[in-house]
């Protein structure tokens, strides 16, 4: 928010939406590549909890 590039009033409320805007969406990509791998974990290394305990 130190660098502003926008002129006014209106270019302060443009550059607040866009930083909340890019905040988001690095929390969207983290929560997506958490899942990503979770699904690629249990692809490749399947898990059978029922069984081992036999």
């Amino acid at each position: 928010m130190l660098e502003n590039y926008f002129w006014g009033e209106v270019g302060v409320q443009i550059n607040a939406f866009m930083s909340g805007t890019a905040w988001n969406l690095k929390k969207m990509m983290q929560k997506l590549r958490e899942e990503f791998l979770r699904i690629i974990f249990r692809l490749f290394f399947p898990q059978d909890f029922c069984c081992a305990a036999a």
